[in-house]
C-alpha cells in the first residue's frame, strides 16, 4: 500500500479508522501499515482525529458535528451545542456537546477542539433527528442531532444537579424558543425521570409556566 493508493480509496471517505484501512487493504501488514500511516501524519497527509481514527489532510472540516458523529457513539449532538444551532441560547459552548449511550467521554483534537459525550441510558436514547453533510468532501456522513425540545431537556437533566433555583437559572440562559417549540413534550418525557431528581422536575415546571400559555 502506498500513499496514492490510501488517498484514492479514502477521497470519499477522508475521515477514517485504522479498520478501514485494513478493510480497504486487507492483504496489508498491520505493523508496517501502522509506521506508514504515522509517516504520513509526520509528513502532513493525513491528521490523526484519535487514537486509531485519521483525517486526510486536504479535506478540511467545516463542520465540527460531523467530527462528532465520527469520533464516538452512537451518540447524537445535544445540550448547548443544539441549542446554540438552533439560536435557543445565545452563549457559544466552549465544547461540542453530545449524548451518548457508551460511558462518558471527552475528546481533545488538536485543531477541532473538545468533545464531550455524556452518558445516558438506554430509555433516554431518543428525540434526535439525522442530517447529512454539507460539504461535498464530507456528503457520505452524516450525524444526529436532537430536536429542540430533546436538546433541552438533555440540558435539564445533565445540568440539574447545579441548579438552586429554577427560575433564576431560566433567566440566565436568555432562551429563546422558536414559536414551533413544545414544552408539553418535556413534561411527557419528564415522566422518563426519577422524581428524585427534583430540581430537573422544578425546570420543566417552571419552563412550562414561563413559556406555555
Amino acid at each position: 500500500m502506498d500513499y496514492l493508493s490510501l488517498r484514492k480509496k479514502a477521497q470519499n471517505y477522508p475521515l477514517f479508522k485504522v479498520e478501514d484501512v485494513f478493510k480497504w487493504f486487507p492483504k496489508a501488514h498491520r505493523k508496517s501499515t501502522l509506521n506508514q500511516l504515522n509517516l504520513w501524519i509526520k509528513k502532513g497527509y493525513l491528521e490523526r482525529i484519535s487514537k486509531g481514527a485519521y483525517r486526510l489532510a486536504e479535506a478540511e472540516i467545516s463542520d465540527p458535528f460531523i467530527l462528532a458523529s465520527f469520533l464516538y457513539g452512537p451518540s447524537y449532538i445535544s445540550l448547548e451545542s443544539a441549542l446554540n444551532a438552533y439560536g435557543i441560547i445565545p452563549d457559544i459552548p466552549f465544547s461540542t456537546t453530545s449524548v451518548a449511550l457508551p460511558k462518558t467521554k471527552i475528546f481533545r483534537v488538536k485543531s477541532h477542539g473538545s468533545f464531550f459525550y455524556h452518558h445516558v441510558k438506554p430509555e433516554l436514547f431518543f428525540g434526535f433527528n439525522t442530517v447529512g453533510g454539507s460539504s461535498s468532501a464530507y456528503r457520505h456522513y452524516s450525524y444526529r442531532i436532537a430536536s429542540p425540545e430533546k436538546a433541552l431537556f438533555d440540558y435539564f437533566y445533565f445540568r440539574a444537579k447545579k441548579v438552586k433555583n429554577a427560575a433564576a437559572f431560566l433567566e440566565e440562559m436568555r432562551l429563546s424558543l422558536p414559536k414551533t417549540f413544545r414544552a408539553d413534550q418535556l413534561c411527557k418525557w419528564g415522566k422518563l425521570v426519577s422524581p428524585k431528581i427534583k430540581t430537573f422536575h422544578e425546570l420543566i415546571c417552571a419552563l412550562t409556566q414561563k413559556h406555555v400559555k
